[in-house]
């Protein structure tokens, strides 16, 4: 139950933030971003599964190129590193 609540509070932090953003900034994209499996010390068993594992090189420019394809309209929303809109 402890990690429901946690995304939920995520969901709303990103939602509210981006509607508070929003009314003055109209153009801001606040959003939350999953950087996918990125080799690290903590994704090594991650990587024996058979996940796609990206350097943390990889991983910048992907959440970078989201970032930049997203606009207003996007705001509040919850994407993962190849631009796929994740549900809440």
């Amino acid at each position: 139950m402890q990690s429901f609540d946690a995304k939920s509070a995520l969901n709303q932090l990103v939602k509210c933030t981006a509607i508070e953003i929003g009314r003055s900034k109209r153009d801001t994209v606040c959003i939350a971003l999953h950087p996918g499996t990125v080799d690290t010390g903590l994704s090594g068993p991650f990587a024996k599964s058979g996940l796609k594992v990206q350097t943390p090189d990889q991983a910048t420019a992907n959440m970078l190129n989201v970032i930049d394809m997203l606009d207003a309209k996007q705001s509040g929303g919850f994407y993962a590193y190849d631009g796929e809109k994740m549900p809440w």
